[in-house]
């Protein structure tokens, strides 16, 4: 289960968090929100869509892929697998 999470004022104004898109700043604080005491999260696209965006239709696996490359590139999400099962990391 989800821990209650706070995010500092800071976040705002980060030039990491700046060069997001919108969207892809809405899902890095769902994953804040989700994610446990070490920064982990199951990170398949059904996984995050039920957690993140449950009543959202209009959010497709394509644009929750494109949102999760942006996160990788900036480096403020790892994603990774364990056998089979894919999971993602706030580093």
């Amino acid at each position: 289960m989800a821990r209650i999470r706070t995010v500092k004022p800071s976040f705002w104004t980060s030039a990491t968090v700046a060069a997001l898109s919108r969207e892809a700043r809405l899902l890095l604080l769902g994953l804040i929100s989700n994610a446990d005491d070490d920064g982990r999260f199951p990170a398949s696209v059904p996984a995050i869509l039920g957690a993140v965006y449950p009543y959202d239709e209009d959010v497709t696996p394509a644009k929750l892929t494109r949102w999760l490359t942006e996160l990788e590139k900036v480096r403020v999400v790892h994603l990774y697998r364990s056998g089979p099962v894919r999971y993602g990391v706030l580093p």
